[in-house]
Order: C-alpha cells, then structure tokens, then sequence
C-alpha cells in the first residue's frame, strides 16, 4: 500500500494503515509528529449491515459454537457465545454469558451473569420444572429463540441491506503544552485534493496543558485549552479553502470532552450530521493513585447510520521500563469506560441486530460494545531496552527500521496477548515519532537534555466487531 502523505497513509476500501511522518517534512513541536490514518469504509444504510474491517453497518451478531449440558444435573460442560462482543470487556472466558439450549444454563449463581462484567442475562429466579423434571427458563429460552433468528436474518441480510461509502480520519499528537502557532492543514488535510474530503474527522490532544500537580488537581486550565484546540480544528477544516463557501463541505462539531491534558474531539461534514445520533462521552483517570487524570482516556461514541462507532484518546504510563503499568493503564481504561446510551439508543441497536445490549439488559455499553472503535494516541511503548539508546538513535536517523520494529514494546505485547487483544494496527512505515527537538526534524539529543532512544509512542489502533 503507497504511502501519500506525510502525516497519513490513505487506504481503499478493505485496507487500513496507519502512518506518521517522513523525514524532510518541517514539524513544530518537541514531543513528537502528530500521528494520523484516513480511512476508507462502507457505512450501513439498512437494518442489518456486514461487519469487517472496511464496512460500517450493523451486524446481527451470531451465536457461534456450541454448547453440551449433564443430563443429570444440566450443568454446563461446554459453552457457546451469544452475542459478538459481550465477552470483550476484559480477557476471554469460556463462559462469560448465557448460552446453550433451552433447558442448559449455568448452575451458580444463584443468576446467570457475565463472569468479568457482573453483568445479568437471564435471571434463574425465573426457573420453571416441566412435569418430567427438567428445568425450564423460559427468558433463557426466547433468547435463544431470538438468537437464532437473527443469526437467519444476518445470513440473508445482502437481499435488504445498502452501503454507502465513507471516510474517516483519525489523528493523535502530543503536543506537550505547546504548538500554539502550527498550522494544521499539512496534517488534517494534506490529502483532500487527491482523495477527496473525510466524512468524519476525528483529533485527539495529549499534554495539552503541564502535567504538574496543580493542574492535575484542579484542572484549571483544560477547559479553556481544549477550547483552543477545538476552534483551532473548527477554523481548519473550515476555512475558505477547503469548504469553498459551500455549507454542505463545512464539518460541525459533534462532540468534544476532555481530561486534564487529554482531548478528544468528532467532527461531521454537514451532509451527514442528521444521520448521527445517540453521541455520548466519558473518561477515566488512571494516574496518579491510579484515579488522576494525568494519565487515562477521553472517549467519544456515536451512532453514524446503522453503525455505532467508538473512538478513545489515551495517554498511557511513560518511561521506557514501564510496560506493565502501560498494559494496566490500558485495561483499566478498556474495563471502566462506559457510555449511558438510554433505553431508545439500546431499542435501535437491538432493531439493528446487535444481541449485546439485548442479552445483557442494560442501558450501559462499554468501548467494545460498537460495530468499530478507534484506540489511538500516546501509548508511550518504547523500543525494548535490550537496544542500547545510541543503537536506536542511529537506526532511527538512518530510518533502518526493521530491527526497531521487531523490539517495539506494543507489538511484543500484542503478540503475548497481553495487551490490545484483537486490535489491529497497520505496518509502522515511518521512523518514530517520539521525541524531537522543537520546530526540527532533529531528534532530541541537546547536551543540556535528557537523551531519550526514540519509539513509536504515537499510534493508532481499531478493533472491528467481526476481524
């Protein structure tokens, strides 16, 4: 896949990249490059749309497997999932929901629940024993019932169901309390003449303000430069050039929100905006005491036609040591972020096929819980400390890459499964982006500083329904 820009790698349908910068570009900030994809999808304009890597649309999700049950005691010896996501939330278990055949369930608790979530599915105060003894529940067995329907609706939902073509962009940049004065069109829109305006534009902002004490306890200043960002990127993506007075090019701000130095924000191009709803955001801190918001995420999720779709702006734990307290900061992010959609927005994505939110019987949904979500900002995963710093910096300037990537902390993570299970991120084309003298292409290595061995602290990852 061609590389076209600078700040982003731009895929055709059924491709997705990421991509930073290439040296020779002028880039004015002293933590490191923004880091952006553009993506190219298929949104669903039906009541039951497929579901991959380069289609938006809502999928019925299946019940896959299969499930065995004692005949003596029904107590479950082998397990099935209902529903797409639900097991999700934290690493996999075998029996993390409701599944099985009218007369099988779980035998304790007392209710049936989703093992890590706590979450309950069918409750066994409803059990009922048929005059030859067995067990019947007979909410276990409508949905079942209902499971199955779906699962023959989805496999016919080609007769009913439209796409439309559509693009979204994702960037990240840590601005490190600076980059007042850059311009952003080289980064937001560096590819519109070529590969034609996004529909959705989504930036997320780390360090926008200093991470000291006060500002992390008071958060005096976040609003008011979250604020500058936003109008910043309002100002950009609307600017005469690019919109060319015409409303319909214009983009309106969907939602934005903040947490101490993280921002997240969603713009939509005008055309599309009726077609969004049920937006809703959150954030967790994760810093200091393991509550602050020195360091957590700032999530936005939203409907955008039949599709949900999720995107979280994270800042994880630094220092090049530290790839546990990285991987913690990541699951309890992924674990404590929730969205309380309401009971209309659980109506609609049951209409449109989704067993999660109907299986479970809440108003609440957590990031896995959409057809698509977008993780990206700065992770802050190092190349591995068996590379000397010196080595680093020299395979980084001479963009000789392979050896860097096959050290880089996130993918020997991915690969363990210890972090980021069944997200997918694409090829690390471009040297690392972290960390830089300001206004240069130059990687910081000053007297007077710190030196640091350059990584790939910036990235962009998005995790489909169904890979």
């Amino acid at each position: 896949m061609e590389d076209t820009s600078w700040l982003g790698s731009n895929a055709s349908a059924g491709e997705w990249a990421s991509a930073g910068g290439s040296q020779g570009q002028p880039v004015n900030q002293d933590y490191g490059r923004p880091n952006s994809v553009s993506t190219n999808s298929n949104s669903g304009n039906g009541s039951n749309s497929q579901q991959d890597p380069s289609l938006y649309g809502r999928a019925a999700s299946n019940m896959s497997g299969s499930s065995g049950y004692s005949a003596s005691d029904y107590q479950q010896v082998s397990s099935s999932t209902v529903g797409g996501s639900v097991d999700r939330r934290l690493p996999r278990s075998s029996s993390s929901v409701y599944t099985g055949s009218v007369y099988g369930y779980q035998t304790a608790p007392a209710q049936v629940r989703r093992d890590n979530a706590g979450i309950i599915v069918a409750n066994r105060a409803g059990d009922e024993e048929t005059e030859d003894g067995r067990i019947r529940n007979r909410e276990a067995a409508t949905k079942i019932r209902d499971a199955w329907i779906y699962k023959q609706i989805r496999a016919r939902q080609d007769e009913f169901t439209q796409y439309k073509q559509g693009r979204i962009f994702v960037g990240t940049w840590n601005v490190n309390a600076k980059g007042k004065d850059e311009s952003l069109d080289s980064w937001l829109c560096a590819d519109w003449e070529q590969n034609g305006a996004p529909d959705i534009v989504v930036v997320g902002f780390q360090e926008m303000v200093d991470l000291n004490a006060v500002n992390v306890a008071v958060e005096n200043k976040s609003q008011q430069r979250s604020q500058f960002w936003v109008d910043r990127i309002r100002s950009t993506l609307n600017s005469k050039k690019n919109t060319m007075n015409d409303p319909m090019r214009a983009y309106t701000q969907l939602a934005a929100k903040y947490l101490v130095g993280l921002l997240v924000c969603v713009f939509v191009k005008a055309p599309h905006k009726p077609r969004v709803k049920h937006v809703h955001t959150d954030s967790v801190g994760v810093g200091v005491m393991g509550v602050m918001g020195n360091k957590g995420g700032a999530s936005i999720r939203l409907q955008f036609y039949d599709s949900t779709l999720c995107f979280v702006c994270t800042h994880l734990a630094a220092h090049r040591e530290n790839v546990t307290g990285r991987n913690a900061d990541f699951a309890n992010v992924f674990n404590k972020t929730s969205f309380e959609i309401g009971d209309e927005a659980v109506k609609e994505v049951i209409k449109l096929g989704s067993l999660s939110q109907w299986a479970t019987g809440t108003a609440s949904v957590g990031i896995s819980d959409h057809d698509l979500v977008f993780w990206f900002g700065d992770l802050n995963y190092r190349v591995d400390e068996s590379i000397p710093t010196e080595r680093v910096l020299e395979l980084s300037t001479s963009n000789q890459l392979d050896e860097l990537i096959e050290h880089d902390q996130l993918n020997i993570e991915r690969a363990q499964g210890r972090v980021f299970q069944d997200f997918e991120e694409g090829p690390l084309t471009f040297q690392p982006t972290y960390k830089y003298q300001p206004g240069t292409d130059l990687y910081e290595q000053r007297p007077d500083k710190k030196l640091r061995a350059p990584a790939w602290c910036d990235r962009i990852l998005w995790l489909p329904q169904e890979p």
